[in-house]
């Protein structure tokens, strides 16, 4: 069976240079933070307010207001953050790189692209943070756009590399 990661020009030894080159991690040492524990411990914590109003009898809990009040007040806030959370924390993604490809993970699935195939390159500032996005010439494993929080390394990669951004 022929290696579907070769490209068409490249032989068999090219290719093993290639997977062992030395990648830089371009991402923040804080996407795992970001990306897994703020997710996890705010759904969870919201997800008990929710339950704790939802089984309680309205006696037992001393409110100024109505108890559906609260219960549609909690629920909508459980919404709005797992609606959050999906728009913008999920979509994070650490981004390894060496000078010919780019590895991308999710921390379950780890994808690697050739710099080839990155249409554009753009920083902006997402919720106060810095938010790097690489969008891919066609859709990949993890969509067109890749979101990652860059790191202190991307900036001297980039130069390094040639690696331009929207709008220089």
């Amino acid at each position: 069976m022929e290696n579907q990661n070769q490209l068409p020009n490249e032989s068999e030894s090219e290719q093993q240079q290639t997977n062992t080159e030395p990648t830089e991690c371009l991402s923040s040492n804080s996407t795992l933070f970001w990306r897994v524990f703020v997710p996890i411990f705010g759904t969870v914590f919201l997800s008990g307010l929710l339950l704790t109003f939802l089984l309680i009898p309205e006696e037992e809990l001393y409110l100024p207001f109505p108890l559906l009040w609260g219960r549609v007040f909690i629920f909508a806030l459980w919404l709005g953050w797992l609606l959050l959370m999906r728009s913008t924390l999920w979509r994070l993604k650490r981004v390894d790189a060496n000078s010919t490809h780019f590895f991308v993970t999710n921390y379950w699935i780890t994808v690697r692209y050739p710099w080839v195939d990155v249409e554009k390159t753009e920083v902006k500032r997402h919720l106060g943070r810095r938010v790097a996005h690489l969008w891919l010439r066609a859709p990949g494993r993890f969509g067109q756009k890749i979101s990652f929080l860059p790191g202190d390394r991307f900036e001297g990669f980039r130069k390094e590399n040639g690696v331009v951004l929207e709008g220089e």
